[in-house]
């Protein structure tokens, strides 16, 4: 039994195929907010951000009907979650900021809010944290 080479026409299919692929996964990545609100509108519970502090700690922001929660957790210990007052705002909105900020001048994120006043999620979040537990912080 005779094995039949691979012909031209074989690997051009199987290259647009594969090319395809990595422009619909390029599509997803660069679109992913935009999907998710269609897909998630009937869904109560959002998952926003989430940012290790540690290896054993870790803050979540979860939006929950259009509030938002700040979820404390780190090994050992029992979760905390902490109602946030920080103005809602809609994913459509974030990805409009997030693109207005990569596309200015060489201001850092941080620097621009702290000039508009307005105060950082994040931080806000690590300082909670830091009231809550003492002993937390980077050094060993």
């Amino acid at each position: 039994m005779q094995v039949q080479d691979i012909s031209l026409t074989q690997i051009i299919v199987v290259l647009l195929f594969l090319g395809g692929l990595i422009v619909l996964q390029q599509l997803l990545k660069n679109n992913k907010f935009s999907f998710q609100s269609h897909l998630n509108k009937k869904k109560r519970i959002r998952f926003i951000d989430e940012f290790g502090l540690s290896n054993s700690e870790r803050i979540r922001l979860i939006r929950v009907d259009d509030k938002e929660y700040l979820y404390f957790s780190s090994k050992g210990s029992s979760p905390t979650i902490i109602p946030h007052e920080g103005k809602a705002v809609s994913i459509s909105n974030r990805t409009a900021e997030l693109q207005k900020l990569k596309g200015s001048s060489n201001d850092t994120p941080r620097n621009k809010e702290q000039s508009k006043g307005k105060s950082n999620i994040l931080s806000d979040a690590i300082s909670n944290a830091r009231k809550m537990n003492p002993k937390l912080g980077f050094k060993k």
